[in-house]
């Protein structure tokens, strides 16, 4: 496992090394440089491209304010800890989005809470950022096998869900990003509506939705000859037909 890997940038050279006691106290920290100053802290932390930094308000310089702002013009992933002997400065920290900060001289029970604050934000972010390559991973395990598709995955909420094609009402695409809909939950997924299409039996009804018929409740006439399709899942969603596609949905349908 690899650790999270750290700089301390604190012109007391006695508060550095006692929070680098502290922090390497923890097996999953390391921390791999500690600078004195602003400048020799920004030439360090574009060098080792840290995880997180601690960083102390007042330094010689260039102020730590000033430094995380440049920080997090070159690297917003880059978590920042303000240190502070000052508690008036804890809103200006988190002003400029910092992950939190620590007032000195460093309290040992305080201090854990702020690394299992980091630990917490930066797996969350792993866990997104492998999640794309799971997904894919598992679709092209999938499609060796399309002729017996019974399940499609889905994510909600950090976990890949496995849902049974009876139990999808629709398909649909929000915000350049597709989702599949069940009768209460709406689940991202990487597929393409198209890939979708080719998996299932689903009916294309428009160019950003795909149906499963069996979960029709209804359909009306709309507009300028097109229709609209009513889910029975518990929002009673409506879907467009668009004209283009209603002759081949009144011959699916029998009508």
């Amino acid at each position: 496992m690899s650790r999270i890997r750290c700089i301390i940038v604190e012109d007391e050279i006695p508060a550095a090394e006692e929070l680098e006691f502290l922090i390497t106290q923890n097996e999953d920290f390391v921390v791999d440089a500690m600078a004195c100053n602003g400048e020799e802290g920004y030439e360090m932390i574009m060098d080792l491209n840290p995880d997180v930094v601690f960083l102390d308000i007042n330094m010689p310089l260039q102020n730590g304010v000033e430094l995380a702002k440049r920080i997090h013009q070159e690297s917003e992933d880059t978590e920042i800890v303000f240190l502070t002997a000052c508690g008036m400065h804890a809103v200006e920290a988190f002003e400029l989005n910092a992950l939190d900060y620590v007032l000195k001289p460093v309290d040992e029970q305080r201090l854990d809470m702020t690394l299992d604050r980091i630990r917490n934000k930066i797996n969350e972010a792993k866990k997104q950022a492998d999640l794309p390559e799971l997904m894919s991973k598992m679709m092209d395990r999938l499609e060796k096998k399309q002729s017996s598709y019974k399940k499609l995955p889905g994510e909600l909420n950090g976990k890949i869900i496995f849902i049974d094609l009876k139990d999808i009402y629709f398909c649909y695409i929000e915000e350049e990003k597709t989702y599949i809909k069940t009768r209460d939950k709406s689940f991202m997924t990487w597929d393409t509506l198209c890939q979708i299409e080719k998996k299932t039996n689903f009916f294309r009804a428009h160019r950003s939705y795909i149906v499963n018929l069996d979960n029709i409740k209804e359909m009306f006439a709309w507009f300028n000859g097109t229709y609209k399709l009513v889910m029975d899942d518990s929002e009673k969603s409506e879907i467009p037909v668009s004209r283009n596609n209603i002759k081949k949905l009144k011959e699916l349908l029998g009508i």
